[in-house]
């Protein structure tokens, strides 16, 4: 397993991100937690790490390690940067639901 490039800067998620904080999570958390699933998978056969989060109860030391290395890699590709993330759009499945549950985006976020 490896830690995946960052698909943007460091200090791109700015001002509510800041660079170093990236840089110490992406680098040296992430890292860490690759390092220690690798160790604790060393001299078995390597699985995608969906495939071994399937089985994560019967993973023993890489669940923990495994989980977070899984985590961290779907969050990288999540994050965009804020002056993207306004021109974002809602999918129409999650619009309907915050809808129905809410009535509407803004009243969700007074909530």
């Amino acid at each position: 397993y490896t830690v995946p490039d960052l698909p943007y800067a460091f200090d791109a998620l700015e001002p509510y991100i800041d660079a170093p904080t990236m840089k110490i999570h992406h680098d040296k958390h992430h890292a860490t937690y690759v390092a220690n699933i690798n160790k604790a998978t060393e001299g078995k056969p390597e699985v995608p790490i969906l495939d071994l989060m399937a089985d994560a109860l019967d993973a023993g030391a890489a669940r923990n390690s495994g989980g977070g290395h899984y985590n961290h890699a779907f969050f990288w590709e999540l994050m965009e940067a804020p002056d993207k993330a306004k021109n974002s759009k809602l999918s129409a499945q999650l619009e309907e639901l915050i809808n129905k549950s809410f009535g509407s985006m803004d009243e969700m976020k007074s909530q």
